[in-house]
């Protein structure tokens, strides 16, 4: 029905156009794309998938993890034992904040047809999202995407598979649930003690201006304030760094683990475990579609409720007790920068920071 109703809608504005809109209108409904030159020296199109794949998704270390040590990490409130069904209003409020005018999934189901679904029988959506969370399953169909590669501007060749940007193209059904989830996923983590203030980004009320504020103000004010005796300034000390292929290394046992131990609500922890299995993906361009293999990666680019658990698993890592008390610390996902004040002798400056 989807299929048919675009290319009765092409048709119609094909027929509708004239000599002096008939070349936009084409121009809109131009499927053809250049073709991607040959990527390290590999011609056909297979040979030109397994290359992106190995560049783009490279093979995650196989080795088992350790398990964590009982008792490594602290959960401020135990919530293991809390659920609620999905209602109307919270897959109401999920519709309205779509980003709608997105590509589609391998199923065809836009957002729009959601709204209009979810207008003409309120109730069901919610009724489906509630069993799937009670029951901790996410669909296969559901965990499956077409990715496109996008070139980067600006580069001297693109013969190098790293010259593109891959965009993961996911069922936008999936990505409604994957929605309500992240909210959910945010509001817990925050209850128990999972994620911190000072992280930004995949967190209600806050945004990059909070980031550049919580970082620029301290400095502001050091700059400003002068020494009683010598009127010498402070000097504040910034130490940034990124998590380098940050959802890529989220493993997704030792996740599992870090929410057990936050005592996160368990359906959300058997949900998460249900969402990281059997991840599928198929690159399309040239006009030709592979057919959907493994997703080696942690955790899917691309999708609402992984930077939530990215946050959730980042917090573990920087918790650390034997960190300095007299820094600043904030986060916007993988961005991690530091802000400390120092003397000329060098001497630290008390500023407030979180507590671990």
């Amino acid at each position: 029905m989807v299929h048919n109703a675009k290319t009765a809608y092409r048709i119609q504005q094909l027929q509708a156009a004239s000599s002096k809109t008939i070349w936009k209108t084409i121009y809109h409904h131009n499927t053809h794309h250049k073709p991607i030159p040959p990527l390290n020296g590999q011609t056909t199109f297979r040979g030109k998938c397994d290359t992106l794949r190995n560049a783009l998704f490279p093979p995650v270390n196989a080795t088992p993890q350790t398990r964590l040590p009982p008792g490594l990490l602290i959960s401020t409130k135990d919530i293991r034992h809390h659920t609620k069904p999905v209602t109307i209003q919270e897959t109401h409020l999920a519709i309205v904040h779509l980003k709608y005018g997105t590509s589609v999934g391998p199923d065809d189901i836009s957002y729009t047809t959601l709204r209009h679904f979810n207008t003409a029988a309120p109730h069901l959506l919610p009724h489906l999202f509630t069993a799937y969370l009670t029951w901790g399953t996410h669909p296969p169909e559901w965990k499956t995407a077409n990715c496109v590669v996008i070139p980067k501007s600006g580069k001297k060749t693109y013969s190098d598979p790293k010259s593109y940007r891959p965009i993961s193209l996911q069922s936008c059904f999936g990505k409604l649930l994957e929605s309500i989830v992240a909210k959910r996923l945010s509001q817990a983590a925050l209850t128990c003690g999972a994620t911190h203030p000072s992280q930004m980004g995949a967190q209600a009320e806050n945004s990059a201006i909070d980031v550049l504020l919580r970082t620029i103000t301290p400095i502001a004010r050091a700059i400003s304030l002068k020494k009683a005796a010598n009127k010498t300034p402070l000097r504040p000390a910034v130490l940034t760094h990124d998590i380098e292929g940050a959802f890529n290394q989220v493993y997704p046992a030792t996740l599992r683990e870090v929410m057990q131990q936050r005592c996160m609500p368990q359906y959300l922890t058997e949900w998460v475990t249900a969402f990281n299995t059997d991840q599928k993906i198929g690159f399309d361009f040239d006009q030709q579609s592979e057919q959907p293999q493994p997703y080696r990666c942690r955790l899917p680019q691309g999708s609402p409720v992984s930077p939530a658990l990215f946050l959730i698993y980042s917090n573990a890592m920087l918790e650390r007790s034997h960190q300095s008390h007299d820094v600043i610390d904030t986060s916007y996902v993988h961005d991690v920068c530091i802000v400390q004040i120092v003397d000329d002798n060098h001497q630290s400056q008390h500023t407030p920071r979180r507590k671990d």
